[in-house]
């Protein structure tokens, strides 16, 4: 089983918003059945964390396999405007603003 991280580095100020967009798009892909039961979360400075966390967003996800989002069967589903306006809400002034992590869990 994998564990699946993605991290998206958000203005200040706009990480509840961007957690929220990012759970619809998560979402959309449960319900286009590519992917299972996934959670968002997020740290705005509210709660204590190491300073280089703060206003980042995160979307985990667990799959039996690994796979190509550019496999020729794969098709994306529909986000709407979703994804740009979230988009919209990155901070790329210090290094990428997203980035994603791969696990192996132990079971």
């Amino acid at each position: 089983m994998y564990i699946i991280r993605r991290t998206y580095q958000v203005t200040p100020g706009k990480t509840r918003e961007a957690a929220e967009l990012l759970k619809k798009i998560a979402n959309i892909y449960t319900e286009s059945g590519q992917r299972g039961e996934t959670i968002v979360y997020y740290n705005a400075g509210t709660l204590p964390s190491p300073k280089n966390e703060l206003n980042r967003v995160y979307i985990q996800w667990d799959s039996e396999i690994l796979d190509s989002p550019y496999r020729e069967e794969h098709k994306f589903p529909d986000f709407g405007d979703v994804d740009e306006k979230l988009w919209l809400l990155l901070d790329d002034s210090d290094g990428p603003n997203t980035w994603i992590e791969f696990w192996e869990e132990v079971e």
